[in-house]
């Protein structure tokens, strides 16, 4: 059976409601995910055991713990702490890389040709304690959240909706990594998805989608698998492309308006990258990771 049921249909920019295998799984329960958390990489892991609102800046509260003594103990009153614990790059543990293999190497089959060979795969898993709230951000992958135990509820926002993140804000975003000139707004609520989320729950989110979660009275555990096809890849360099065009005093059409327009923006960009690393000695070729 597959990890994740896809129905056979994979559509890349629709926000999705679906099911998972993963709830039983001896690797994706909190205790497991707490270990991971104090065994791989310290840079690997931020967390924050604070007071945290939908409107938060995520990116200014989490921290690392390179000694790990807070972290420990956030995990160990994770039921009573306000705690949200992240933890990247789950493919540089062996044992998690094979799971992360296999679910993506269900949905590469699904995939359009051209995208089967995935830029980036990865995951990422999330612990929180009970009434806590993880604040609205994005996220630069394409991304199936498979929740895992506790009750959630996931906010979801078209990544296509402009009154949300503006065009500009996604410009800077793809570009310079952070969420500028976009928040939360409490009249936004009543544009997103919410997903009523318990174990075996997944929903799938295209790359950028404004997201943000609010847990019930129980500890959560949640995985993210986390994909970048070559299409997410060419809308990204289009969005930084315009970007700089943008600091340049021109005036870019809006990724997507006109793909004549995206590719030739490609292309330039593609050129000047090339032309710079020449100078610098370096080599030519875009530098790729592809799985």
């Amino acid at each position: 059976m597959a990890l994740v049921e896809l129905g056979g249909v994979f559509d890349q920019l629709k926000i999705r409601r679906l099911r998972h295998q993963l709830a039983a799984h001896p690797l994706m329960t909190a205790p497991r995910l707490a270990e991971l958390a104090l065994r791989i990489h310290p840079d690997y892991v931020r967390f924050h055991d604070g007071e945290r609102r939908l409107g938060t800046n995520l990116d200014t509260i989490l921290g690392n713990d390179p000694d790990r003594h807070r972290l420990r103990k956030a995990l160990d009153n994770l039921h009573r702490a306000d705690a949200f614990v992240q933890i990247m790059n789950l493919r540089s543990d062996p044992a998690y890389r094979a799971v992360v293999d296999e679910l993506l190497d269900e949905v590469m089959l699904l995939l359009p040709v051209r995208d089967r060979r995935l830029v980036n795969r990865d995951a990422a898993a999330f612990l929180a304690s009970p009434g806590s709230t993880t604040p609205f951000h994005l996220d630069h992958e394409q991304n199936f959240l498979c929740h895992l135990q506790g009750a959630k509820t996931l906010y979801v926002w078209d990544h296509r909706d402009r009154s949300i993140v503006s065009e500009r804000a996604l410009e800077h975003f793809f570009h310079e990594g952070q969420l500028i000139g976009a928040s939360y707004q409490p009249e936004m609520l009543a544009k997103a998805h919410a997903f009523a989320l318990t174990p075996g729950d997944c929903v799938y989110m295209p790359m950028g989608s404004p997201h943000a979660v609010s847990t019930g009275g129980d500890i959560t555990a949640t995985v993210s698998f986390l994909l970048n096809t070559r299409s997410a890849f060419e809308t990204v360099e289009v969005y930084r492309a315009n970007c700089v065009m943008r600091r340049l005093g021109l005036s870019p059409t809006p990724v997507g308006d006109s793909p004549v327009r995206d590719t030739l923006k490609l292309r330039t960009l593609g050129a000047a990258r090339r032309v710079r690393d020449l100078a610098r000695g370096h080599a030519t070729e875009p530098r790729l990771q592809w799985y």
